[in-house]
């Protein structure tokens, strides 16, 4: 980037800035409008602040949300020439024809219909000129301004500005490379090729470059056009509960999911409905799978303590945790949607009310578990255009019902209760700290106690039980370690080259693991 263009791009900035009067301070609308004024680098700025409900207010995010990506459409001459840069050869000699009306032109390339030699019809993506170049040089200026955007927004270090640019230079830098985006959509493919009713482009890689990609055309229906879907026959309860389906199992079972599910990214064509823009993709891995299914199992279970653990495991805390209070404040969110019907079940409030819990404790959480949770929010306003019936919280929850059920054989079961017992000890090794807590609270005077004239009798039960399993599992792990160590002495060695106590102690752990298991098994 040369002085000169920087030079004139702060000048550009700033008289930006003057005309939206920013030295009068900022609100949430005046925010979108002035990053929509300084171009895509800032657009897309401002659509991944949108995604940090976690680092930036509510208002700010939801108005941020709203940003817009159409912008004036490129002369078709300047498209025609660019498609012939990319090609290395004539249009004519690939294309039977080529519509100059756009699809769609946003602030990073422009969509147009076309047909192949071949006969195939096809839309083809191309990048606007020097687009990359013009963002490079937006984002060292953006570096550059850090500091003065923390005095400006006044929250001092609590937004990390800098690393918020990076991840911006980052995913900017995936989405101008059309190559990783026909990846993306291969792996999708991948995924998905096997669901009847779902469509996912068929990328032509003998003609796609960095800046230009060619793939299948998939009809220009989205998903809520209602009217038009209703003259055509369909039924928008249904169409909602595939899409619905569809996206449960990219998280659930993929651990690979669209990132920006909104209605114009969803088409419906022949019947079936069609993912269209790849350029966004999240990843989870198995193990955070795990946990999100744990955390909505307990928020269906009103399992508070479970709910805990899937808490910690997904955060990352910057400072010791005050668990009674977060726990108060879990059970709080349970509570209160133990009273609501999936059907009126939110999952925004709820999201936002985790994030409460994030900033009020101070942890951090991973950037792809933010992205997931602007997935699912933009998935259920998109469901919302659809269909009032189809609730995304529901699907979620009988999608990991019917997951598992299906993975219902012995290794999982055994799996599943050595989790069980994991899950007893650490709630025993816990007893301590809250012993602590409580004890505390009570010399405060902090402490209330809700009392109540008869005793539950299951829960005593259910006490007795989990204390006689960490004990049994406690002893079965000193069995183990002793057969273990013996191994390593200098003890005789007898049977399968053990000693023979060793040998026995093996013997009456594996004995007493078989009767943990089988009580366990009873009670689940």
């Amino acid at each position: 980037m040369s002085d000169t263009h920087a030079s004139r791009r702060l000048t550009e900035i700033l008289s930006i800035l003057q005309k939206h009067h920013i030295i009068r301070g900022l609100n949430p609308v005046k925010l979108r409008c002035i990053l929509e004024d300084l171009g895509p680098t800032f657009v897309k700025f401002g659509q991944i602040m949108s995604m940090r409900s976690d680092i930036l207010g509510v208002e700010y995010t939801r108005e941020l949300e709203k940003l817009r990506t159409e912008v004036q459409p490129l002369d078709f001459s300047i498209v025609k020439s660019s498609i012939e840069a990319e090609l290395s050869m004539g249009i004519n000699e690939v294309f039977q024809s080529i519509s100059d009306v756009p699809l769609g032109s946003a602030s990073i390339a422009q969509v147009h219909q076309g047909k192949l030699i071949n006969g195939d019809n096809v839309v083809i993506k191309i990048q606007r000129p020097h687009i990359y170049e013009i963002m490079e040089s937006d984002i060292k200026l953006l570096r550059k301004a850090c500091g003065m955007m923390k005095m400006a927004s006044g929250t001092g270090n609590l937004i990390d500005f800098k690393a918020i640019i990076e991840e911006l230079w980052r995913t900017s830098q995936i989405e101008l490379d059309f190559i990783k985006e026909a990846e993306n959509i291969d792996r999708f493919y991948q995924f998905n090729k096997d669901v009847d009713y779902v469509m996912v482009p068929h990328v032509y890689h003998e003609y796609t470059t960095t800046h230009m990609l060619i793939m299948s055309n998939c009809g220009q229906v989205q998903i809520d056009h209602k009217t038009h879907l209703k003259e055509d026959g369909y039924n928008m309860d249904q169409l909602a509960k595939m899409v619905a389906e569809n996206y449960c199992k990219q998280i659930l079972d993929d651990g690979y999911f669209h990132a920006d599910p909104h209605p114009g990214n969803i088409h419906v064509y022949k019947e079936k409905i069609a993912w269209i823009d790849f350029g966004m993709m999240g990843s989870i891995t198995a193990d955070t799978q795990r946990i999100l299914s744990k955390a909505i199992t307990s928020i269906l279970e009103d399992d508070i303590y479970g709910l805990l653990d899937a808490f910690l495991l997904l955060v990352k805390p910057e400072q010791e945790i005050n668990q009674a209070q977060l726990i108060r404040q879990l059970d709080s969110i349970v509570e209160k949607y133990m009273e609501t019907n999936f059907s009126d079940f939110n999952l925004g409030p709820l999201i936002e009310g985790c994030f409460t819990i994030i900033k009020t404790n101070k942890v951090a959480i991973p950037a792809d578990l933010t992205m997931l949770t602007r997935s699912m929010v933009t998935m259920e306003g998109t469901l919302g255009k659809i269909s009032e019936k189809v609730n995304l919280v529901e699907i979620l929850a009988n999608h990991m019902r019917h997951k598992i059920q299906s993975e219902l054989d012995l290794k999982t079961q055994i799996m599943h209760s050595l989790q069980v017992v994991y899950t007893n000890m650490q709630k025993g090794v816990a007893l301590p700290s809250l012993s602590h807590d409580v004890l505390k609270r009570l010399k405060n005077g902090h402490l209330t106690l809700h009392i109540e004239n008869d005793p539950d009798k299951k829960t005593l039960r259910e006490m007795r039980r989990n204390n006689h399993n960490i004990t049994l599992a406690i002893i079965i792990g000193i069995l183990y370690l002793s057969a273990s160590l013996m191994t390593l002495s200098n003890l005789p060695k007898v049977i399968f080259d053990l000693p023979l106590l060793s040998l026995l102690f093996f013997l009456f752990g594996t004995l007493l693991l078989i009767r943990l298991l089988i009580d366990l098994r009873k009670n689940i």
